[in-house]
């Protein structure tokens, strides 16, 4: 993956995260996406998934140009999100994307179509990484 183009999506993370709501209007797009997605959810500490969130999307852009610290964060993700553990079933990480986005794109005021390709781009193969890992078996 381009380096420029992961560069492009940093900046734009950070930009965006000068939106203070950033982070609670993402889980707001999220949790209203579907009623499956919803029902995860519930009983989880919302702030405490707004700190995790912050630091996996900072690790999500560093995974494609193999940073060894964002590979073994991405790791960790894809394991606690496979079916033996949080069962977070791929399908669903189109609502994650789309809901990540729209927080993006009312939060960065730079925010361009093209931008938002790139952001499809860099979180398409962390997505890609962490969804292949779905059927392990936990071990």
């Amino acid at each position: 993956m381009d380096k420029a183009e992961i560069d492009t999506v940093k900046q734009s993370f950070g930009r965006a995260l000068g939106d203070k709501e950033l982070l609670g209007k993402f889980y707001d797009r999220l949790v209203s996406s579907s009623p499956e997605v919803g029902k995860a959810f519930v009983n989880v500490d919302m702030e405490t998934q707004k700190e995790v969130l912050q630091m996996s999307l900072s690790m999500a852009i560093l995974y494609p140009q193999d940073n060894v610290v964002a590979k073994h964060a991405m790791n960790r993700v894809r394991h606690s999100h496979s079916q033996a553990n949080l069962n977070i079933k791929p399908a669903l990480y189109q609502y994650w994307l789309d809901s990540l986005l729209g927080a993006v794109a009312e939060s960065d005021p730079e925010f361009t179509p093209e931008l938002e390709q790139q952001w499809r781009a860099v979180m398409g193969v962390v997505i890609g990484y962490i969804s292949s890992g779905y059927l392990e078996d936990g071990k």
